[in-house]
């Protein structure tokens, strides 16, 4: 089980990779931002009621939130008040990080192999 004072941390990185921003969580949670805020901090005591209110809006399950395991998030495309980009690969698990880019380079070469088909089949050297 996480030590309390991570819990806020997890959850504004939970909040952060879902593009949401504190305004757009406090209001889903009925809550003031600065009150929203405070959870993030770990300024305030979370009870059961309110730690399942915020999963629900981060799309994950309370156990996910006091677990220290990865977790694996659901992008549905929406955006909720994000500033600017985010850079989601530094809050990989270390595994997670070696597999995404394992995956890019292979999307990379895949990429090049294609365009040398591509180049042949044009007469391009």
């Amino acid at each position: 089980m996480m030590r309390g004072n991570i819990i806020g941390k997890k959850i504004r990185t939970l909040r952060e990779l879902k593009g949401y921003s504190q305004d757009y969580v406090a209001g889903k949670l009925d809550i003031a931002q600065n009150t929203y805020s405070k959870i993030e901090s770990n300024q305030t005591k979370l009870n059961t009621d309110i730690l399942e209110r915020i999963a629900e809006v981060l799309e994950v399950s309370i156990t996910d939130l006091l677990s220290e395991e990865p977790i694996v998030l659901n992008f549905n495309g929406v955006n909720h008040g994000a500033q600017g980009k985010f850079d989601l690969i530094e809050h990989f698990h270390s595994g997670q990080k070696e597999l995404y880019e394992k995956i890019i380079a292979s999307k990379d070469e895949e990429i090049a192999r294609m365009q040398k088909i591509i180049d042949a089949l044009l007469g391009k050297k």
